[in-house]
């Protein structure tokens, strides 16, 4: 049984550390974002944790601990430069927690709920519109879907062609009823630039940054081994919750590496969503011992990276 002490002890430590890490982002160096920006980026933020955590109540079926779904992810992308300027990555996590609801919902569902693949689907796509490489998340989770509740195969493959095709639908009568705001020729440029996928580069990349990448790829690689090897121990509904976390996470991780994701380490607030689940799963279950070293080793880091923005001469 987990020392009760301990874990309120290190939840504190993890929300003190939150807390400095967004305070601190208003202090940078040539930061100099609006006021109004800052704020809608930080309700952006309350917005994502809220949903995480209605997220993991209604799929996940964890009831303790919460805290340790939502203060680690918030700690990895309250390093990041540029998290307190909102933007279209803001947007795109928000959406992605709520397609993950949508799918989750789906699957678990005693009656075939093809609203839920509608929706899910529709605002995957939203997500896509806002952040290109996330389509690929999108396939992810129609494919998830059919494979996990292969129901009615031709309502499904309508459902979801009718949520996939309203964003582009919007964008394209959009551009004709505007066409001084939104040029669809453009439009579809940037989506296919943001799409393509290229090999790595990590040039520019500090060493504490560089030190960061390396330890949330370890914890995103370590998270799922200890899912996959915990999949006999949960009901079906927690196994077709986390199944959809390691199959997101997979993708995810995959487009971060190869579709500018270094390059772009805002992308990080919508890819370490689906992998947060799976590392929770490990902060609550695992050993106590590694459980705490690996949120020491979190802290540890982001402040590094942090400090390395104030003082780029010393780290």
């Amino acid at each position: 049984m987990r020392d009760s002490r301990t874990s309120a002890i290190l939840n504190l430590t993890l929300g003190i550390v939150s807390a400095a890490m967004a305070v601190s982002c208003f202090f940078l160096p040539e930061e100099n974002v609006p006021w109004l920006s800052s704020l809608l980026a930080l309700l952006s933020l309350a917005a994502v944790a809220v949903s995480m955590g209605i997220l993991n109540y209604s799929s996940y079926l964890f009831t303790s601990d919460t805290k340790r779904l939502f203060l680690p992810y918030l700690i990895c992308v309250l390093s990041v430069p540029g998290i307190m300027d909102a933007g279209p990555f803001h947007i795109a996590a928000l959406l992605t927690v709520w397609t993950m609801f949508l799918a989750a919902g789906y699957i678990n569902s005693d009656r075939v709920r093809m609203d839920f693949a509608f929706g899910s689907v529709l605002i995957a796509g939203a997500a896509s519109m806002a952040v290109p490489c996330l389509v690929y998340a999108q396939i992810v989770t129609v494919l998830y879907c059919l494979y996990v509740r292969n129901q009615e195969p031709l309502r499904y493959l309508l459902s979801i062609l009718a949520g996939a095709g309203i964003p582009w639908l919007y964008v394209v009568v959009w551009s004709f009823i505007f066409p001084g705001l939104t040029d669809l020729g453009a439009f579809l440029g940037r989506y296919a630039h943001g799409m393509e996928l290229s090999l790595p580069s990590f040039d520019g990349m500090t060493l504490p940054e560089m030190s960061w990448a390396v330890l949330l790829s370890l914890l995103v690689i370590r998270s799922l081994v200890f899912v996959i090897r915990r999949r006999r121990e949960r009901n079906k509904a927690q196994k077709n919750a986390f199944g959809l976390s390691v199959a997101l996470s997979v993708v995810m991780f995959l487009t971060v590496v190869f579709c500018g994701g270094l390059e772009e380490p805002l992308l990080l607030m919508s890819a370490g969503i689906p992998a947060a689940f799976a590392a929770y799963d490990l902060f609550i279950n695992g050993r106590r011992a590694e459980a705490g070293a690996w949120l020491a080793l979190l802290m540890l880091s982001a402040v590094a990276v942090r400090l390395s923005e104030f003082f780029p001469d010393i780290l």
